[in-house]
């Protein structure tokens, strides 16, 4: 497991998880919840489906999330004007408050973790981040790692 990626990947992860989770405890906020909260001050509106998109939730837990933020007052839904099929999540000015207050307890905490790196390293280190995540959100096609062709079609 020692050479395993996905295993460090995934511990590190968790481990940053578990330490924002204790300071969202007292804003009995979840960690799905801060992320969408965080997608939305980002983008100040979007969809369900591109909160999954990009906060990478399955579509029907967001809709859950975004039910719990509603109804703790931190996010609200309403049709899109002009697309009535289409529903838009905003954060509400408590949600915005909230987040902004939570931002800095995040902040340090990644901080923390990327401390003993150089500025070059931690730019190296966004850098092969944000590749590998261009790389693994394109089409999966198994055929490209292994030089095979592509399937014929059916």
């Amino acid at each position: 497991m020692r050479s395993y990626l996905p295993h460090y990947i995934s511990r590190l992860m968790n481990i940053l998880n578990m330490r924002l989770l204790e300071q969202l405890r007292s804003y009995r906020v979840t960690i799905r919840q801060f992320r969408i909260l965080q997608m939305l001050d980002a983008r100040r509106v979007a969809t369900i489906g591109e909160i999954a998109a990009d906060t990478v939730i399955e579509q029907s837990v967001v809709s859950r999330i975004i039910d719990q933020l509603e109804r703790d007052g931190l996010a609200r839904r309403r049709r899109r004007p002009g697309q009535r099929s289409l529903v838009e999540v905003r954060l509400t000015p408590r949600g915005t408050a909230c987040y902004r207050e939570v931002v800095p307890h995040a902040l340090r905490i990644v901080e923390d973790a990327v401390g003993e790196l150089s500025m070059h390293e931690r730019a190296t280190l966004q850098t092969l981040l944000s590749r590998m995540f261009e790389t693994v959100t394109r089409p999966f096609e198994p055929w490209k790692r292994l030089g095979d062709e592509p399937p014929a079609p059916r």
